[in-house]
């Protein structure tokens, strides 16, 4: 039934709301995603409790922009957000368990300057099918400076739309899965997740399952792509060591052409995660802490590391693979240190690897730099440092060769500059060069190792 202009101004002073008519564009979110468990969406109507202030609530926000009571704590079960929401200080307790209690539907609708809480603590179970904190359901909406805490599932989750703006925010202690954008259905562009801080590190380390921050075109279709994003300034922590593989602080799939800059991973199975993307650019992160590696490049193609810093990994630094592998993958000013394996490592059919102007000190026992079954690899201008405990500063796994090592210094390792070990019959390693590196505190400049049938090819040149 259509309220009356008096009767929504008498709730505006019941409840010390404001507000203003704004036009709403009829928009039809896609919300399928290959996740259908997680994206059930009648799931909060069917589970939601009545509170008392959410009907009054809705009321306002369907006639237009809203702002709430500051300092105020308002109990719902549901709201539909079509306009502007300022929550001026608020806390908007959400009573349902399950489901996506509050959702941006209206195109353009934004939340600004409050906090959003659930009743989860870390001490409970994970529920993907539980509460999420926030659910953006159209294109353009915004989320500023907004608190996101304690929910079973998900603290910010987005459906198959475009523009979507999360900032400044801080999303913490959520279950499932911190910030998680899953276009699955079609393809989106413009999505900004910037200068906002996601905490998981609260949950126990056996107890986590997902990343701090997910965002996907899809999980397994190269004709679904996500683009344009900016992921620039965030602060993204994760438990230390934790028994999932999948508890990565942020993974991208099927991304392209886009940003993740000047962010800080901390802990986590992976810092950051780039699986068959296409034109990334990660730029000046910091890495720490993490289980495996610091920054993967997974069947990603024409990608960049550039002036990232890795201070520690219980693993490798910087991983180059994939079931494909990679193809152009330049990693320049980087630099690397307090790895437990390789600086670098590039794994199976990686092509057309650069590294330029790195710093790498390598650990104990280990390699600077790791190639397996790679070929065409570029090594310019790039410091090498063995500090008397690693064992060489490039290593060639079963590699045709194809290497040229240009400028740059190397110096401390025990065993050699250059290792190429050989066990692939028929196989030949061949052109492998090194030029103008200078080179000191170490005892050769090539060790070979040849086996079941391999071959050493007659153009490699290595030498102190």
């Amino acid at each position: 039934m259509k309220k009356t202009a008096a009767f929504l101004g008498s709730l505006g002073l019941i409840l010390g709301l404001s507000f203003t008519s704004c036009k709403k564009d009829n928009v039809t979110p896609d919300v399928t995603t290959a996740d259908s468990t997680a994206f059930k969406t009648d799931a909060m109507l069917s589970n939601a409790s009545t509170t008392d202030d959410t009907y009054t609530l809705q009321n306002q926000l369907n006639a237009g922009n809203v702002t709430l009571v500051a300092g105020r704590t308002y109990n719902v079960s549901s709201l539909r957000v079509s306009h502007a929401l300022n929550m001026n200080g608020a806390t908007i307790y959400v009573t349902a368990k399950y489901g996506y209690p509050i959702r941006m539907t209206g195109y353009g609708a934004s939340i600004t300057n409050g906090t959003i809480k659930g009743s989860w603590t870390t001490s409970q179970a994970a529920d993907a099918n539980g509460a999420a904190g926030l659910y953006i359901a159209a294109d353009n909406c915004s989320v500023s400076k907004v608190t996101v805490a304690s929910f079973p599932s998900y603290g910010i989750l987005v459906a198959a739309v475009n523009k979507p703006s999360v900032t400044y925010c801080l999303i913490k202690n959520t279950g499932y899965l911190g910030f998680y954008f899953d276009a699955e259905t079609k393809y989106t562009s413009g999505g900004v997740f910037s200068h906002n801080t996601v905490d998981r590190s609260a949950i126990p380390a056996s107890a986590i399952n997902e990343s701090g921050v997910a965002i996907r075109g899809s999980s397994n279709n190269p004709n679904i792509v996500t683009s344009g994003w900016s992921i620039i300034g965030n602060v993204i922590k994760m438990p230390y060591r934790p028994s999932n593989w999948n508890a990565e602080g942020m993974e991208v799939r099927y991304m392209t052409n886009s940003t993740i800059s000047v962010n800080t991973f901390t802990n986590g199975s992976i810092g950051c995660s780039i699986v068959r993307c296409s034109g990334i650019t990660a730029s000046w992160n910091q890495f720490s802490g993490s289980t495996e590696e610091g920054l993967e490049f997974a069947d990603t193609k024409s990608s960049s590391s550039q002036n990232n810093t890795i201070t520690s990994s219980g693993g490798v630094g910087i991983l180059v693979d994939g079931s494909s592998g990679c193809n152009g993958i330049t990693l320049t000013g980087d630099k690397i240190s307090g790895t437990v394996e390789e600086c670098i490592h590039a794994y199976y059919n990686t092509y057309n690897l650069v590294v330029n102007g790195a710093t790498l000190t390598a650990g104990p026992n280990t390699k600077a730099i790791n190639l397996q079954k790679t070929n065409q690899v570029k090594i310019q201008n790039t410091i090498f440092r063995g500090s008397g405990v690693a064992n060489a500063a490039i290593m060639l796994d079963n590699c045709p060769g194809n290497l040229a090592m240009t400028g740059g210094a190397v110096n401390g390792f025990k065993q050699a500059v250059i290792c190429i070990y050989n066990s692939t019959s028929g196989l030949t390693t061949n052109n492998v060069s090194m030029n103008g590196v200078t080179i000191s505190a170490v005892p050769r400049a090539l060790i070979t190792v040849l086996e079941s049938g391999s071959y050493l090819g007659a153009n490699v040149a290595v030498k102190l």
